[in-house]
């Protein structure tokens, strides 16, 4: 039976002429369907279908390439027990997502978004404090890949920047380093706050009363990372008391988030529908992993 390779991600043409030159030995396939009459060896992409489909006892599957960073919601437990690789997508998503959370961040400090609701009315309204970003410090908390060019952008605004990962390693573009373990101890130092975090068991909830307690006052809060790492009941409770100054929204515990939610009307919140990993050009950013 002839070795396959399984493509369920958008690849460009020129990108699926170069995998069969690189890949000789297999052939390429496009759908489940057409791979149950091949010995598919590597899948390249996600479909709901592809749990039951390496259930098989006659599967062949080596090797999973997942399109996306996170796989907590992926049945790792039965890819452990097929003896199945999975790589996944991380690093593709950070020029999109450190975009993405400049713009949130741009929005609410030249007041962007009220200034869209006054065009609709014809409104000429001016206000006389606009939040100023030279000089304040942004602590990107999650830092790596996202967080190294987020750091970037951040100095281009003359903005000091600290970076936070699990072991405290230096990032470049970070001013100070930290641990995840000492976000408590330092989280004062914070003017914006931005979390990118990943959804584990370490970062459930991680931001709480407790953690927003310990933030100065009118801290920016951003989280374009993982929604359940915030305990959303808090946010809101730290919100109306005016800890948070604003908080730009991208991901959150419920998605998508229910129709009369809090958080959709409250005047110091900007919400987007989880698109801070959405690419101009996905395959451009995916195919050099595969590689």
């Amino acid at each position: 039976m002839t070795k396959s390779i399984l493509i369920l991600s958008e690849l460009l043409p020129e990108q699926i002429e170069e995998m069969k030159e690189i890949a000789s030995d297999y052939q390429l396939i496009f759908a489940v369907e057409e791979a149950k009459s091949t010995e598919v060896e590597i899948i390249i992409g996600w479909s709901e279908d592809i749990p039951t489909f390496i259930e098989d006892k006659n599967s062949t599957v080596k090797w999973i390439q997942y399109p996306y960073s996170g796989v907590n919601d992926l049945p790792l437990e039965l890819f452990k027990r097929k003896n199945i690789l999975l790589t996944n997508g991380s690093g593709i998503h950070r020029y999109s997502v450190a975009e993405h959370a400049m713009g949130l961040l741009l929005s609410m400090t030249r007041s962007l978004a009220t200034v869209a609701n006054n065009q609709l009315n014809e409104d000429w309204i001016t206000f006389d404090n606009l939040y100023e970003l030279y000089g304040k410090t942004a602590m990107i908390v999650g830092a790596g890949t996202i967080g190294e060019h987020l750091g970037q952008i951040a100095k281009g605004f003359g903005m000091k920047t600290i970076g936070i990962n699990r072991s405290g390693r230096k990032i470049k573009n970070m001013d100070e380093h930290y641990t995840q373990d000492e976000l408590l101890k330092v989280i004062r130092k914070a003017d914006i706050l931005i979390n990118i975090l990943p959804s584990t068991d370490k970062t459930h909830h991680i931001f709480n009363k407790e953690l927003f307690k310990e933030m100065k006052n009118n801290v920016i809060f951003i989280n374009v990372g993982r929604g359940d790492t915030v305990d959303t009941e808090d946010l809101l409770k730290a919100l109306n008391s005016k800890k948070i100054l604003f908080a730009g929204l991208d991901v959150f515990e419920e998605e998508p988030l229910p129709k009369g939610h809090r958080l959709w009307n409250h005047p110091r919140v900007i919400v987007s529908p989880h698109i801070g990993g959405l690419v101009e050009s996905y395959p451009k950013h995916f195919y050099p992993i595969i590689k």
